[in-house]
């Protein structure tokens, strides 16, 4: 039966206002207090609302790890965290920060161990006066090869204690041939510095994929791209419980053959028993990005969404606020890179999205970080130009009005 006027009428006036409920329009470019040539920026949140934004910043011919504490009126001075010119610094393979919910703050960065390319260390430093001190620097691994640590994630054992989880290619220096199996590994560092529970997770993954861990109601969880005997990458899931550790399981069945690594990690976020991830796959050469929720801790997960079919180049992060979360990924749009964002509910459901354009669809643009300040402003941070010039670039997003934000320790 044909539609009446009134009829379409009405129906164009709901998808006019589903439209714009779907789009935020105002986006402020912040001051960054990231220096010409600053590459790799991360962003952690603090419990009273405030983003904390690290990246990496060149002198002569070394590197330091910086911070400054973003608020409502923008960002603070920008303080060292560390320094050295021997440091290993990449587009893909990041400093980061960590906050314990008892509010001390754990860095970690790269240290080059050797002339090989990829043989680095990861040192890490606790500070408990919000960056202003920091502890001595101590590695989370110490098998002494000269083969890569890195891709670091967190979570909290416990309120004191910060949970590790990096790939490790101690195993790659005993194979004659240099194909030895890159592993994913974890360990515990207390208050004191002291390390416990190292643990080899999986004795097989991908070599350069970003890992991702949370901890749930029931214990952590750390998801990362495996990797099979033929070249399947998908990503695996592993769990801690009472019991210790689970052994790996599928997350999704993608079947993404691929003959080298991707770089293209996952991400993740959680809320008790509720967990998000995040991650690009391509399989049969469609390239896309999935997401999927779980409300059990992670022992079952639901694929919600598949986006970008076609033209998403990954490079995903989240973002955990009040009633569900922020997922970001890059795109690709009339040859150029396109940050996409949406909100989601912990249903599964979008309710909102957004766009920042000007990005470079490369390796140029390193992994664009996420976080969402007090008020639900969404923060993003990703490497690009500024009057000319190659740095750190920071834009806020418009509040929003149903959530604000939550740490996601």
């Amino acid at each position: 039966m044909p539609f009446s006027l009134r009829t379409i009428q009405s129906l164009a006036l709901a998808l006019l206002l589903v439209s714009a409920s779907l789009h935020a329009t105002q986006t402020e470019e912040l001051q960054s207090p990231a220096g010409p040539g600053s590459l790799a920026p991360s962003i952690a949140a603090l419990a009273d609302g405030r983003l904390v934004l690290t990246w990496l910043e060149p002198f002569e011919d070394g590197h330091a790890l910086k911070f400054s504490v973003l608020d409502e009126g923008g960002f603070g001075p920008a303080e060292t965290i560390a320094s050295g010119k021997n440091w290993f610094a990449n587009w893909a393979d990041t400093p980061g920060l960590f906050v314990l919910p008892n509010g001390n703050w754990v860095a970690h960065w790269l240290v080059k161990s050797g002339p090989s390319t990829y043989a680095y260390d990861v040192m890490l430093a606790r500070s408990t006066d919000n960056g202003s001190t920091w502890s001595a620097p101590i590695s989370p691994h110490r098998d002494a090869t000269q083969t890569e640590h890195g891709f670091v994630s967190y979570f909290a054992q416990a309120d004191d204690v910060a949970g590790m989880i990096w790939l490790d290619g101690r195993r790659m220096a005993k194979d004659p041939e240099g194909e030895g199996a890159m592993t994913l590994r974890a360990a515990l560092v207390g208050p004191d510095g002291a390390l416990s529970g190292q643990t080899l997770l999986d004795e097989r993954v991908c070599d350069c994929c970003q890992t991702a861990s949370v901890r749930t109601s029931q214990g952590p969880v750390v998801v990362y791209r495996d990797r099979s005997e033929d070249e399947i990458r998908d990503h695996y899931i592993v769990r801690r419980t009472g019991d210790g550790w689970s052994e790996p399981e599928l997350l999704h069945a993608d079947n993404w053959r691929i003959g080298g690594c991707p770089v293209n990690g996952p991400a993740m976020v959680a809320d008790g028993a509720r967990v998000a991830v995040a991650w690009f796959t391509m399989p049969e050469g469609a390239p896309q990005v999935r997401v999927a929720v779980s409300k059990d801790s992670g022992e079952s997960f639901d694929l919600i969404d598949t986006l970008g079919e076609g033209t998403a180049q990954g490079r995903v992060d989240l973002a955990r606020s009040e009633h569900g979360f922020l997922l970001s990924w890059i795109d690709q749009e009339d040859r150029s890179g396109v940050l996409r964002l949406v909100g989601y509910d912990w249903r599964g459901e979008q309710q909102w999205g957004e766009r920042i354009g000007g990005l470079d669809a490369g390796r140029a643009s390193g992994f664009p970080r996420l976080g969402i300040q007090s008020g639900c402003r969404p923060v993003v941070a990703w490497t690009g130009r500024h009057n000319g010039e190659r740095r750190v670039r920071v834009v806020r997003l418009a509040a929003r009005t149903d959530c604000k934000a939550v740490p996601n320790g």
